[in-house]
């Protein structure tokens, strides 16, 4: 265990005291033996901390005024002194060799080199769900153009450099969704990432997720998007093709968002501004439907 580098775990919660407990349980059981568990409790009134301190005396527990989830794994980072950080929430559950997994992949790597893995959809009971894809083979290697066309790393699973996770400035606080793909595409400009094969965790799909889509959130994907683009002038160029079908994919699902919401007149803009971005038949007919 002495030759193997300390890899810290950050888990976020916030009233979740059930789910948390299923969670701790997956991680203590990680076949990787050299670990730290770190937990950040963001604000929960359900007696977690008594949960946590009475079950899990290993674990590191610390409490936080709720400041909301990128907070919460920020606040981890700050107290890990592992070499590697990877997050889990504490909803969904590690597989008993993720850590090992994640960490093989990267092990004989450049030093700033990040792994990631998918996922296995459950349900509130712990029932597999069907899991879809966004794409059928995840890449490894400069993700930056991947990233822009779909969302293929996620919070969950995804092992770095804590250094270099710290030193690309963490993730934004005042983004309360996505705050990982936004990391994740500034990551992407001087990391490669590793995919791990099969999957690393079993992500839960309940009422309170904080990823189900709306308007409001895919609005702040968009704006992701475009914030990275104009920080990094040579994306355009470099990734144009890439750029050009995100946005317009963005719009068309911001098009989509909007009529659910009976958004009629942000609807219309996007349907706009998906069809000049691209002029397809099919962008056509939803942008006459309207």
């Amino acid at each position: 265990m002495n030759d193997l580098p300390l890899i810290s775990i950050g888990v976020s919660t916030y009233n979740r005291k059930d789910y948390l407990k299923l969670s701790l349980d997956s991680l203590l059981e990680q076949t990787y033996p050299n670990c730290e568990i770190i937990v950040v409790d963001d604000g929960s009134v359900d007696d977690t901390e008594k949960m946590v301190r009475e079950c899990y005396p290993q674990v590191k527990y610390v409490y936080q005024a709720n400041a909301g989830d990128a907070a919460a794994k920020n606040h981890a980072a700050k107290l890990a002194q592992g070499e590697y950080i990877v997050f889990n929430d504490s909803d969904d559950l590690f597989l008993p060799d993720s850590v090992e997994r994640l960490y093989n992949a990267i092990k004989d790597k450049e030093k700033n080199a990040i792994s990631y893995g998918t996922y296995i959809t459950i349900d509130p009971e712990g029932n597999e769900l069907p899991t879809k894809r966004k794409v059928t083979v995840y890449p490894s290697g400069k993700l930056t153009g991947n990233l822009l066309e779909h969302i293929v790393v996620c919070n969950c699973g995804t092992l770095i450099p804590l250094e270099i996770f710290k030193q690309t400035g963490m993730f934004d606080t005042a983004l309360k969704v996505s705050y990982d793909y936004a990391l994740f595409l500034e990551l992407s400009l001087n990391s490669e990432f590793y995919a791990v094969p099969q999957p690393v965790f079993l992500r839960r799909r309940h009422n309170s997720n904080m990823s189900s889509a709306n308007y409001k959130k895919m609005l702040t994907v968009l704006n992701i998007v475009e914030n990275f683009a104009a920080r990094h002038s040579e994306i355009k160029t470099l990734y144009a093709r890439e750029l050009n079908n995100r946005r317009a994919d963005l719009h068309n699902k911001l098009c989509r968002e909007a009529r659910k919401e009976k958004l009629h007149s942000e609807a219309k803009m996007h349907a706009k501004a998906a069809f000049k971005l691209k002029a397809t038949l099919k962008n056509f007919c939803r942008m006459l439907g309207l």
